[in-house]
């Protein structure tokens, strides 16, 4: 069965390389939001290769505030040569959009990550130009949001081979 999607608000048409990057909202199906990941990503050629146990295992809780700085370096900047210098300076039109998709997911959402500086909790620099990650798409690197309310899942995942 497929996810009756829900849909990412008309501000992100365009926001995110679909070359290197996946985004979607879908409605959430059942208790574990985790099959809900899994179904969404599936037709993904690079996220195919996810396992659901090491998503499950390789992913900590992050803020909201949090979540906007990882929705901005999803959408703009390399993984491999450092967020765009832009993703530091406020941008009227990303940041409102951001702000707009990481709210669609929905009351009480929850934001998780595999990136490695969610370790550093509160102190984490999620646009610095080192940091590690717990790889999981199998290429050079990944790091994927994923938002989680009762209602909704939403998954944003950067990926990019050297």
């Amino acid at each position: 069965m497929t996810n009756r999607k829900t849909g990412l608000p008309a501000c992100a048409r365009g926001r995110f390389d679909e070359r290197q990057s996946f985004a979607a909202l879908v409605a959430r199906r059942g208790a574990d939001w985790n099959d809900t990941v899994m179904e969404t990503i599936q037709g993904n050629p690079v996220l195919r290769q996810v396992d659901r146990g090491e998503l499950r295992d390789s992913i900590l809780e992050v803020s909201l505030a949090q979540a906007l700085e990882l929705a901005g370096l999803i959408s703009a900047g390399s993984l491999l040569y450092g967020p765009h210098e832009s993703l530091r300076a406020p941008d009227v039109e990303r940041d409102i959009c951001l702000r707009e998709i990481l709210r669609a997911v929905g009351d009480g959402a929850r934001f998780f990550t595999n990136h490695g500086h969610a370790e550093d909790g509160e102190e984490a620099d999620f646009l610095a130009s080192s940091f590690h990650a717990n790889v999981l798409a199998g290429t050079t690197i990944d790091i994927c949001l994923i938002g989680v309310s009762d209602e909704n899942v939403l998954v944003l995942w950067r990926f990019e081979d050297d």
